[in-house]
């Protein structure tokens, strides 16, 4: 017998319910009027008759709920080249339903967005299709270039390129990421092994959903500007933030959607220290997760989901904003200073990274010779930055001038404090100039130098590989002697 569409299914159901009902109960209407009785042998036929039905017709129901579960598993490949069908489970296995799922966070999240088709596929694939997300936001040589200015000033070791490091770590944070060329979301299949965390499949979910909503309009492709650190950091936090906050107040209301597993980051066995990525830029890289989750939250107390739905429409601009959510939310703040350069071109040379690195970099760099504390204090009154890096060829490494501007000349002191006291320490070796406003010292191939200029409000620092350029970098960068405005 062929199988009956759902509708005319409960339609069926509903009038054998009611006939059941008439045949079996037959009350008095009245004490005049009765209905009239059915004989025992006919009813007892009918009733027969009925209950085959009614079982038949529940066969019916388990075979749609068995072929709806089956659809939700194969939807993420229907119509989709290039995508490998789902396989299904062996029997008796519930399939995970990412779809079903789906459509539970938006709702929580009150988006309204269809879910995305879903497949299962491995870490490995993952990566590469997070990888190739990042070239397009950072195309040709960007990142290895930026990590080249990082080596310049010390910061990193050697140089290295970032997005491969980058997208090994999105894809074991978040065990999935939306592939825009398929339309599909691609979930990590690999099993992790006993008491290491699995993948955070409802923070995949909730990070792919809102990447295909506003990731256009976060990092358009179109007409696209480079953006400096701190902004890509900032947009950054509010996607990160928004996925990891919608995760979360998700769990509180459905329990069974916790991680199992808690493993501290710290933890040596902890996936994302399989990554070899130097701890700067490792720093950098999981600072959206863990700040931007705090900066979600101030939003979303100050207006529940709408008010992170308007933050799209103007994304923070710098860290400090994310760092300290009611600058963000105060519509009247300022933006970050802009630094002016009388000229760029130093002995003949232009540079090729200049950069906004922003507070959370500042409060970095400072933090790995200084205390949490003092570095915390020392980056609280930045205004603006500018990173200039210039090719050394015959140097180990490359020629950095970094200018700082500040609040006050209070905020500069303390940060031009903090920061003689990271080089020190870093080169071991003592200054042969030091002074309240100026600091100089030469190791290890380098000429240092640490200069409170513009007014009192900034501070310069130049890391070269050698004297003359280091001068000439000194009387071009520094020649701009008033606050920018």
């Amino acid at each position: 017998m062929p199988k009956l569409p759902p509708a005319v299914l409960l339609l069926v159901l509903l009038v054998i319910g009611g006939t059941l009902g008439v045949f079996i109960s037959r009350k008095p209407l009245s004490d005049k009027t009765t209905v009239p009785t059915t004989e025992p042998e006919n009813l007892k036929s009918q009733i027969t008759l009925l209950e085959g039905q009614v079982e038949y017709l529940q066969g019916q129901v388990g075979a749609l709920q068995e072929e709806n579960a089956q659809l939700l598993q194969k939807l993420g490949s229907l119509g989709m080249k290039g995508v490998p069908k789902m396989d299904l489970p062996p029997a008796g296995d519930d399939p995970p339903d990412f779809v079903g799922m789906g459509i539970e966070l938006m709702k929580f999240r009150k988006l309204q967005a269809l879910p995305i088709p879903t497949a299962s596929t491995s870490q490995a694939e993952v990566e590469r299709v997070i990888l190739a997300w990042l070239r397009k936001r950072q195309p040709e040589d960007e990142a290895p270039r930026f990590a080249l200015a990082l080596t310049a000033l010390g910061w990193i070791e050697k140089p290295v390129d970032p997005l491969p490091l980058r997208a090994a770590i999105l894809a074991r944070q978040l065990g999935g990421w939306h592939d825009a060329e398929t339309g599909t979301l691609l979930i990590t299949e690999d099993k992790s092994a006993s008491g290491r965390p699995a993948p955070d499949r409802p923070l995949a979910i909730a990070f792919s959903q809102l990447l295909r909503e506003y990731g256009g309009t976060l990092f358009p492709e179109e007409n696209r500007r480079p953006l400096t650190t701190d902004e890509r950091l900032a947009r950054e936090c509010l996607l990160a933030g928004d996925a990891g906050l919608t995760r979360f107040l998700f769990s509180l209301q459905n329990p069974a959607a916790l991680p199992k597993t808690e493993l501290p980051a710290g933890d040596p066995d902890h996936p994302l220290n399989e990554v070899p990525m130097p701890v700067f830029l490792k720093e950098l890289a999981l600072f959206p997760a863990s700040r931007g989750f705090d900066f979600a939250q101030s939003l979303h107390s100050a207006g529940e989901f709408a008010q992170l739905n308007a933050a799209y429409s103007r994304p923070p601009v710098t860290c400090a904003e994310v760092i300290e959510p009611e600058r963000y939310l105060d519509t009247i703040t300022l933006p970050p200073a802009s630094i002016e350069f009388a000229s760029m071109k130093v002995a003949d040379s232009e540079p090729y990274w200049d950069d906004r690195l922003g507070k959370f970099v500042c409060f970095t760099a400072l933090r790995a010779h200084n205390s949490e504390e003092d570095a915390g204090r020392a980056a609280r009154g930045w205004k603006g930055d500018r990173l200039l890096a210039y090719s050394a060829p015959d140097a180990p490494r490359d020629h950095a001038a970094w200018q700082t501007l500040w609040l006050t000349p209070e905020d500069a002191a303390a940060f031009f404090k903090a920061m003689r006291n990271g080089l020190t320490q870093r080169y071991d070796t003592k200054p042969t100039t030091d002074t309240a406003d100026a600091m100089s010292l030469e190791s290890q191939g380098r000429q240092v130098h640490l200069l409170r200029n513009r007014g009192g409000l900034g501070v310069l620092l130049i890391d070269a590989a050698d004297p003359g350029f280091a001068s000439a970098l000194r009387f071009t960068l520094d020649s701009v002697s008033k606050p920018a405005p």
